[in-house]
């Protein structure tokens, strides 16, 4: 099932015992700043190890994208929690599909930024320029091969000392 118009999904037409793959986009509705992803990062981490899911979140210019996995019993709630929050608008679901395996086992949420992702695909640089994600399908894809590029064992970033 890919790129849905509609931000309702039926968790229970998946197996309550099989792991699915939610990803999706969407636009902040106000400007965040470092300190407010870090703290959503670090919520994320700990709601994401008590529920078993794992995943990779993206923000750049406003454009948030997301990856979740895990039960569908588990991802239900979040996924009503990130409808339900102001500081999403335009939310739009990328794919929904069984997984037969975690592609992000070592990452309670794993958090890049457009640094990092330019790196493997410049022209995503361009396509957030106006916080506007022209290119959702590389997006995911993007996303996706991230599980290959760390093996960071959660999501928040390297404390310096």
């Amino acid at each position: 099932m890919s790129f849905l118009e509609d931000s309702q999904i039926n968790f229970s037409s998946f197996d309550p015992e099989h792991l699915i793959e939610l990803s999706y986009i969407s636009k902040s509705s106000k400007d965040v700043g470092i300190l407010a992803l870090m703290n959503l990062l670090e919520s994320a981490v700990h709601r994401n190890k008590r529920s078993s899911v794992t995943g990779v979140l993206f923000y750049d210019n406003g454009v948030y994208g997301q990856i979740l996995e895990g039960l569908p019993g588990a991802i239900q709630p979040i996924w009503a929690s990130i409808n339900a929050d102001p500081r999403h608008k335009d939310i739009q679901v990328l794919d929904i599909d069984k997984l037969p395996k975690r592609r992000f086992s070592n990452w309670s949420m794993k958090f890049y930024g457009s640094e990092e992702i330019s790196k493997f695909v410049p022209e995503l640089r361009m396509s957030l320029k106006d916080g506007v994600p022209a290119l959702p399908g590389e997006i995911l894809a993007l996303m996706r091969s991230l599980a290959n590029q760390s093996t960071q064992q959660d999501g928040l970033p390297p404390k310096h000392s």
